[in-house]
């Protein structure tokens, strides 16, 4: 292969790996993408200059996808997409160590290393970034379906399958194909089986979502100012869907819309200085009060202080708490209050990775870049569950409650978190989940906005479990237990989404496999790897005798 071919299927590639996430969306792209990358392992003339050019046409593409972290921190988004464009080039040398001593075939070798690196990627490194998997790429194809079997990792390792089968097609025996095709419409036979026939006969709960538009920057520096603004904006609009003449079951708010220290501290805990305090305990009241007054409960998205404590200092007075979560709280009209705490804390946003391991260092990286806001939050020890009574097709109160989980934000792209929130030892204890975010982060790059969605449509899928997103900017939406989007509201805008969610029923296969492929992939790149090596060297030595 010469060097100017080398550089367009390098850029080809790129090219797909666009295209197969948003804002385009093509589930082509992601067949696209590993395809163009085989070819180059299997066809550059030396690994140096297939590695080479496959890493310097990754930057600029990850750049791209990744170009709203600018806006929050420069050096992370050059570092983001560094990291990144790793990922492609190291598959190349790989797949050329592997293929080399041609003892497999491609067919299974090529979707085993990338599956084994996306485990590396998705789970291990960094506590995993699970975005921008090859198999969330097809989440709108008949074929991403398999993933209720394997979860994403199948559909990944499914989609390098068939690239692989389409770099080398004129090697591939009749039988390979055969079977890719049979796994391929067993997916879409199952995609628009039965599942619609059942889909309307379960009971459901009328929600309505309100999706603020807050910019990240108020939130950053919410001054009280601030939050009587923003905050009021939003109780218009609760108020306004509550007074429709047919009153929603559940009202919704984004993650951490709710200013303050949140439903297990009140007023009393800040005496004498309550007065000093008020936006710490102000809105919690408020929520309360509104809750009681609409007969409506109200899912919040909130901070959560426990054991505070006010410190009375020679010119200030400072506040010191025990643990602070990031909570879902669902608030009833008796006044009481539920809450999940985030259990998987966002890496690089809500914690460093493995430097609590190190406080001395944690502790320098606080006070040299005051990144404080890094430590502050703990992680929740449990998925907990809500539930909230249903309504059947006729009109009838059900037997049984719809239970829901509410990932927070991040959580809802983390393959493992969700199915933990769904099922236990194989049986379903949630029927919906609910995700609380705030993607202002993302500003105004629509891109980011709609990835979010992406990846969450890929949990729907795996957990046949439908989702409502209520998203601070944006996009809150409803996704059902295929993975498609039904009802949505534009990405920036302030509004009301006001849906039915019906309850999961199908139980599907990757409640059992979960993360299984992907640990079974890494271990399978590593046998791969090391038999290369042995007989690589082996090879040496013979030649030099």
């Amino acid at each position: 292969m010469k060097t100017w071919l080398l550089v367009i299927i390098a850029i080809a590639s790129a090219i797909c790996t666009l295209l197969a996430f948003s804002p385009v969306g093509l589930g082509i792209g992601a067949i696209g993408a590993p395809m163009f990358l085989i070819l180059i392992a299997l066809h550059a003339k030396n690994t140096r200059s297939a590695v080479f050019w496959t890493f310097v046409f990754q930057i600029p593409l990850w750049l791209w996808l990744h170009a709203w972290v600018e806006q929050v921190a420069f050096i992370g988004w050059f570092g983001l997409a560094l990291y990144m464009s790793f990922w492609a080039p190291l598959f190349v040398y790989l797949l050329r160590l592997v293929q080399n001593q041609k003892r497999i075939s491609l067919v299974l070798s090529a979707p085993i290393l990338w599956v084994g690196l996306e485990c590396l990627r998705g789970i291990v490194i960094f506590d995993g970034y699970p975005w921008y998997l090859a198999g969330t790429g097809i989440v709108d194809l008949p074929m991403a379906d398999v993933a209720t079997i394997g979860s994403v990792w199948l559909a990944s390792f499914l989609v390098v399958a068939i690239a692989s089968l389409l770099a080398n097609i004129m090697q591939v025996r009749w039988w390979t194909i055969a079977i890719m095709g049979v796994v391929c419409a067993d997916s879409a036979m199952r995609e628009y089986g039965f599942y619609y026939l059942i889909e309307r006969t379960r009971s459901y709960i009328d929600v309505a979502v309100i999706q603020t538009n807050v910019p990240q920057s108020n939130k950053v520096a919410w001054s009280w100012e601030k939050q009587q603004i923003d905050v009021s904006k939003a109780m218009d609009l609760t108020y306004k869907v509550a007074l429709e003449e047919d009153k929603p079951d559940l009202i919704i708010w984004p993650e951490t819309m709710l200013p303050g220290s949140g439903f297990e501290v009140n007023a009393t805990n800040f005496e004498p200085w309550h007065e000093e305090f008020l936006p710490l305990w102000y809105w919690a009241e408020t929520i309360r009060r509104t809750s009681a007054k609409l007969d409506i409960p109200i899912l919040v998205g909130a901070q959560t202080w426990l054991d505070i404590k006010v410190i009375e200092e020679s010119e200030s007075l400072r506040i010191k708490t025990g643990s602070q979560f990031n909570s879902a709280v669902l608030v009833r009209p008796d006044g009481s209050a539920q809450r999940y705490d985030k259990t998987f804390l966002t890496p690089f946003g809500e914690k460093i990775p493995y430097l609590d391991w190190f406080p001395t260092v944690q502790d320098w990286v606080r006070e040299t870049f005051g990144a404080a806001m890094l430590f502050d939050l703990s992680e929740g020890e449990d998925s907990s569950v809500f539930a909230l009574p249903a309504t059947t097709m006729s009109g009838d109160a059900s037997i049984l409650d719809l239970t829901f989980a509410t990932p927070i934000c991040f959580e809802d792209t983390v393959p493992s978190v969700v199915r933990k929130m769904v099922w236990e030892d194989g049986n379903r204890k949630a029927d919906v989940l609910i995700n609380l975010s705030n993607d202002g982060w993302f500003g105004d790059d629509a891109g980011a906005h709609w990835q979010h969605v992406r990846e969450a449509q890929m949990r729907c899928i795996e957990n046949r479990t439908p989702m409502i997103r209520a998203a601070n900017t944006g996009i809150s939406c409803l996704i059902n237990a295929r993975g498609q989007v039904m009802e949505k509201l534009p990405v920036l805008e302030s509004g009301i989404l006001r849906v039915k969610v019906y309850k999961g029923v199908q139980k599907p296969l990757s409640r059992y496999l979960g993360d299984t492929v992907a640990w079974v992939s890494l271990l399978g790149s590593i046998l791969l790897i090391l038999v290369s090596r042995k007989k690589w060297s082996s090879s040496n030595d013979e030649n030099s005798m």
